[in-house]
């Protein structure tokens, strides 16, 4: 007896030393656990894939990568969970007004043009008039925003452009829009913030200290580009007088005209506005048109009757008014949608709801985040019959299958108050691109080139190796 009160005397003090310790870690657990599954049990109804414990959906990330949606959808249904902003877009949107578009036609035909002389340039120096289409198509639609934005000719798409400083901006921003993937091989601080948002920032402060993780090599690049163009905007700020007719100069007389409070369009916030611009008018416009020559250079009979509605609208130096471009080439208006639709640059659309809100009949909480695939819905057969064809004529509007689809089955620039601003700008200068150049050439796949198409899932969808092509004079 008295040595089993001593047992149980020894169990009790050891109990009491480890309790306060043993307390704190469930406690702590306790927090942690109900921090990251808190907002899943508000949303538990909603069909889904149940999460993983702590590594939550980053086994089926890791295992479908960007097809992840396309899988989801498949098997849980089409939906499945998973005052500055108001201020800044009415600033800008008289930018994007039809009559101020219309002022911009001169200043793409220009650089439009350039860019045909640098693919004459560019054959004479290639043997088999092989050429990276996509670096062409690049460096024209930065051209463009470059002057259209900032006020600023580049002079990348001058024949013998040899302008270091300008390439190794492009090259920077190449980096930044294509470093942040959308699966596991991207930066650690993004994909823990998957998992535990608040341990992302100071993992990111940590990690971009480290020579070699891709946290630190993302800050490198992101501090040169900020560098560069906050270096634009200081020149322009100083600036007595700034010509209207650019989307810098329109946020710095807004401001200065105390229309909108300085607090509000600080330096750094127009610096990013000037960078969300030059990715928003570059990559994902350069993205379209090589998917359109892509598409187009491999299936003949398209080509056939895109040169043909092109050659119709009369002489080559006849340059298309805004009314032309919108009313005169209806079978390129298809080409370009099917193009969008067959290749969706913008993979996701992430919102977060501002109040409760129904959707499909479930209810999602305030603060819910939503992740919407365009390209899932851009590929469904219940709108897009044999979805993996490329037909422009499903968007002819007198055909049945774009009399019964459903008008929101194709949303390339999003939906809503928040859709893309510039897509009108966009389209008007694929388009105007695709007139002059199916006016000079056509094209057909250069041998070099992967098939199928290999394509990068960063911010915006890319190509992996580039789009190669042959050039061939009319």
């Amino acid at each position: 007896m008295v040595h089993m009160n001593l047992g149980v005397s020894s169990i009790l003090k050891a109990t009491m030393l480890v309790s306060p310790s043993l307390v704190a870690i469930l406690v702590g657990s306790g927090l942690v656990i109900y921090y990251m599954y808190a907002p899943y049990w508000r949303v538990r109804r909603v069909p889904g894939p149940p999460p993983y414990p702590l590594v939550g959906h980053l086994p089926l990330m890791a295992k479908y990568g960007i097809d992840v949606f396309a899988t989801l959808a498949k098997l849980h249904g089409p939906i499945y969970r998973d005052s500055k902003w108001s201020a800044m877009r009415n600033t800008i949107i008289s930018m994007y007004q039809p009559s101020h578009l219309a002022t911009l036609l001169p200043i793409m035909q220009s650089f439009i043009e350039s860019t045909t002389q640098t693919l004459n340039f560019q054959c004479q120096k290639h043997d088999n008039n092989h050429i990276i289409f996509s670096n062409f198509s690049l460096k024209l639609t930065t051209d463009i925003i470059g002057e259209a934005a900032f006020g600023i000719n580049f002079g990348l798409s001058k024949p013998t452009s040899t302008n270091t400083q300008v390439s190794d901006f492009i090259n920077q921003h190449i980096y930044s829009t294509t470093a942040l993937k959308m699966d596991l091989s991207g930066s650690f601080s993004i994909i823990l913030g998957l998992l535990i948002p608040f341990l992302q920032e100071p993992f990111r402060v940590v990690l971009k200290r480290i020579p070699g993780t891709m946290d630190w090599k993302v800050e490198r690049t992101n501090k040169k580009l900020s560098s560069r163009l906050d270096e634009i905007v200081a020149r322009r700020d100083e600036e007595e007088k700034r010509d209207l007719k650019d989307f810098l100069s329109l946020i710095l007389n807004t401001r200065d005209s105390e229309k909108v409070s300085r607090n509000l369009f600080t330096s750094d916030y127009v610096s990013a506005l000037a960078y969300e611009h030059l990715l928003a008018g570059s990559a994902t416009t350069s993205f379209t048109l090589s998917s359109v020559v892509y598409l187009v250079s491999g299936h003949p009979e398209v080509e056939k009757k895109l040169v043909h509605e092109i050659d119709g609208f009369g002489p080559r130096d006849r340059v298309p008014t805004a009314h032309d471009l919108q009313h005169n080439f209806p079978y390129l208006d298809q080409v370009i949608k099917e193009a969008m639709r067959f290749y969706t640059v913008s993979p996701l659309i992430a919102r977060e709801t501002s109040a409760p809100v129904e959707i499909g009949g479930y209810m999602l909480p305030k603060g819910t985040w939503v992740w919407l695939a365009p390209g899932v819905l851009a590929k469904d057969p219940k709108n897009f019959p044999e979805p993996h064809k490329f037909r422009p004529e499903r968007f002819d509007e007198n055909s049945e299958e774009a009399k019964h689809r459903h008008p929101y089955a194709l949303i390339p620039f999003g939906l809503g108050p928040r859709a893309c601003i510039g897509q009108k700008f966009a389209i008007q200068e694929v388009k105007l691109a695709i007139i002059h150049l199916y006016r000079h050439y056509v094209f057909r796949h250069s041998p070099k080139m992967e098939n199928p198409l290999e394509l990068d899932y960063g911010i915006v969808l890319n190509y992996k190796h580039g789009v190669k092509l042959q050039v061939i004079k009319r």
